[in-house]
């Protein structure tokens, strides 16, 4: 008796519903079940999650909302930046020299080899001292990128490793806020330097050793927070990361930005930048007093705007 029993328990058929969301029930279960629970069962197994996708797109056609579907699949697959451009600007030809004024101090580019790495060594002179524009410092020579506004670019992610060597210490420290080095700035340039924005490296004013990295926005008329405190001769790895789609509640008009910077030890925490929701049309690597600065690994990531991004700046 036991022994049928048994055999007439293993001849019930079981419910197993991963085999029944593959087979022909699929879709009558999903037209039994709430969108939410449809979602939540492709967390039972492999087989489920595998299956998920095309029961939701049957779903979404029997009900007249495919082609909207189709939409926000392809803006949540553009959302991980699969179809942005990339700029890499470790080669001296991917960028454009612009030569300094009259008054500022020449420099030089070139491609080197530092510890097996590919990258830029620009050397910036002292300026002139004797011309009609005192002190001189270097504001306009450095290698740029520049874009047609029209294109209406966003900028997505900047990345860059550098290092920096003050050539003349005792100067800079005498008048910190009248230099920098290791500039990696947004334009445009050909208007108006007050237009430039970026990071920058310059002397402490309370440390005469020491320098800082520093967010620099010649529209606000002052230096930004302090990145991190940095040293000569030491590579930093910087990510600036742009964030279009979320809006400052503060300020509507601000685009936030955050960056965070690491070397061999520590890294800095994540910082929070407001700046303005200007298109890209350009961006450059530079230094404005004397010194040596080197970049690599530099990569510039960026799009067209989208209906997500919000409003540019320069939008009517």
């Amino acid at each position: 008796m036991e022994q049928k029993r048994t055999a007439a328990a293993m001849a019930v058929p079981s419910l197993d519903l991963s085999r029944m969301w593959q087979g022909d029930l699929a879709e009558p279960l999903a037209a039994f079940l709430q969108l939410n629970s449809i979602g939540a069962v492709g967390t039972l197994s492999r087989r489920c999650r595998d299956r998920l996708p095309v029961v939701l797109i049957n779903l979404a056609r029997k009900h007249g909302a495919l082609r909207a579907s189709m939409t926000g699949f392809v803006k949540a697959i553009q959302d991980t930046g699969r179809d942005d451009w990339s700029f890499s600007g470790e080669a001296l030809d991917s960028w454009r020299r612009q030569e300094p004024n009259e008054t500022e101090g020449s420099f030089t580019a070139e491609e080197v080899d530092v510890d097996g790495s590919r990258c830029i060594k620009i050397t910036t002179s002292h300026p002139r001292l004797d011309g009609p524009s005192l002190p001189g410092h270097n504001t306009h020579g450095g290698l740029k990128k520049e874009f047609a506004a029209a294109e209406k670019l966003c900028v997505r992610q900047v990345k860059y490793r550098f290092c920096f060597t003050d050539l003349d210490p005792t100067e800079s420290h005498s008048d910190p806020y009248e230099h920098g080095f290791a500039f990696f700035t947004f334009g445009p340039y050909e208007k108006a330097l007050q237009l430039q924005k970026g990071l920058l490296v310059e002397p402490s004013q309370h440390d005469p050793t020491a320098y800082q990295l520093v967010w620099w926005d010649q529209a606000l008329g002052h230096d930004g927070p302090t990145i991190m405190r940095v040293r000569q001769g030491t590579w930093y790895e910087v990510l600036m990361t742009f964030d279009w789609r979320t809006t400052d509640q503060t300020d509507p008009n601000n685009l936030l930005a955050y960056i965070t910077v690491t070397d061999r030890e520590t890294s800095s925490p994540q910082m929070t930048i407001k700046t303005s929701r200007e298109p890209l049309t350009s961006f450059g690597i530079y230094n404005s007093s004397a010194s040596v600065s080197h970049f690599s690994s530099i990569s510039v990531r960026f799009s067209k705007q989208t209906s997500r991004d919000g409003s540019l700046s320069t939008d009517e």
